[in-house]
Parts: C-alpha cells; structure tokens; sequence
C-alpha cells in the first residue's frame, strides 16, 4: 500500500509544475466527476462502464443502463457542487450534512431511514428506528471529532475518512444500498476537506462488500485507508502525465 509521505512527495511534484494549463484543470474538473460517479455506481453494482458513465454526464443516453443509472450520474454532479458549497462554508461532516448527501442521492425530500436488515451485518443491528439511528449518527460523528482531536489518527485523514466510512456502514442509516453510497461520499468529501480530489476506489463491489465487512467486524479500517491513498496516488500520477504532456 502507498504510504502518506509518497503521496505528500508526489503532491509536491505536482505544484512545481504549477501554473496548469486551462487543458489540465478542465481534465481534471472531468475526471473528478467521472472518478466519483464510475466508483460508486460500480461498487452499487451497476454494470456500466466508465466510458457510459462518461456519457451520460455528458448529456447522452446509455441504451440498455436503467433510467436510475442515468439519474444517479445526475445525482453526483448535484453532491459533487454541493461538497463546493459546503467547503466554501467550513463545514465538517455530521449527520445532518450525511442527510442531505443521501437527499441528493435518492432524489427524495428526505433520506429513507432502514426498516429492514442492512446489507452489512453487525451484532448490535436492530430494526430501523429512527430515533436510535438519529442517536447513533450524531454519537459516531462526535467520536470521530474527539478522536480527530486528541490525535487518535496521528493527522492522517484517510484514517479520518476511512473510519467515518466504517461508522455510518455501522450504524447503517438508510435503505436499498444509499448507507453505502453515502458513506462513500462522506469519505469523498474528506478528502476535498483536506485538500485532494474525489477519487476511483478501484476495487470490485464483491471485495469493497469484503473489506467493509471486516472493517464492522474488526473496528480497524486500514485497508479502506490504504484503498483512498492508494486512488489519490495514481490520481496524482495521472495529472502530473496530463501536465507533462502538455494538456
């Protein structure tokens, strides 16, 4: 797995090619949107390539990708200008911002808290009630403050992310695969906090079902960890290629 200090070294070779040219930022504007659609639509199980992805947010219509692929490639345009205006604000994530992330994905006035089991197991999962859930959220997302604070994640913030993730799949707030889709934007919008870009978890939906389990299982997310700064280093490598070739 890629460690902190080669993604902080790559970073750093990315900013002395500064200015970028006006090619560059609009690929990587591209791609930040492209990266962020293909991976969750991927690890929701859908079929479509990143090439129909592309598409898609471009306008166009996939024949044979259901009408909820078509609208959940709109849905990540609206949260990724979300995530914009919540950065320009300072905001943390806690779980009002988790609502209106899961608002903006299921396309609903509000965000369908789980009546049934979620696709996660966990010893302590119950039936959905929505006081205990609202509880639960609010109680993860202060742990993850104190924890940030008192130097649990020794300043490493895909730890941060990574955990964050794990909680809300814990606590697992929303119905039919939206925990998960939001907990991944939770992790996607810490990365934009600290300074990055949303990025591809380039792995299949079977083993991020895998290393999500384990994650629940265990309390450790380290691999998820390593998985966001593993996409951030092959991002970061992608854009110094573009740069270097004159984009």
């Amino acid at each position: 797995m890629v460690d902190i200090k080669s993604i902080t070294e790559k970073r750093e070779i990315l900013f002395a090619l500064s200015p970028f040219s006006e090619g560059v930022k609009a690929l990587k504007r591209r791609n930040d949107l492209i990266d962020f659609a293909y991976s969750d639509l991927r690890l929701f199980g859908s079929k479509l390539t990143r090439e129909g992805t592309a598409s898609i947010l471009d306008g166009n219509t996939v024949p044979g990708a259901p009408v909820f692929e078509h609208r959940l490639c709109e849905a990540h345009r609206k949260l990724l200008s979300r995530f914009d205006d919540k950065l320009h604000m300072g905001l943390e994530t806690d779980s009002i911002l988790l609502n209106e992330f899961c608002v903006i994905l299921t396309s609903s006035e509000l965000p369908p808290y789980r009546e049934g089991s979620p696709l996660l197991y966990h010893l302590d999962f119950v039936p959905g009630d929505d006081d205990r859930i609202s509880a639960d959220l609010a109680g993860m997302f202060a742990d993850i403050r104190r924890a940030d604070k008192d130097g649990a994640y020794g300043g490493d913030f895909y730890h941060k992310a990574a955990a964050m993730h794990m909680g809300i799949l814990k606590v697992y707030p929303y119905e039919e695969g939206f925990s998960e889709l939001s907990a991944r934007a939770a992790a996607q919008f810490e990365l934009l906090r600290s300074g990055y870009f949303p990025v591809d978890i380039d792995i299949s939906e079977s083993e991020y079902n895998r290393v999500s389990g384990d994650a629940i299982r265990t309390g450790d997310a380290a691999e998820f960890a390593g998985l966001l700064r593993m996409a951030v280093f092959k991002k970061l490598h992608m854009l110094i290629d573009s740069v270097n070739k004159g984009i």
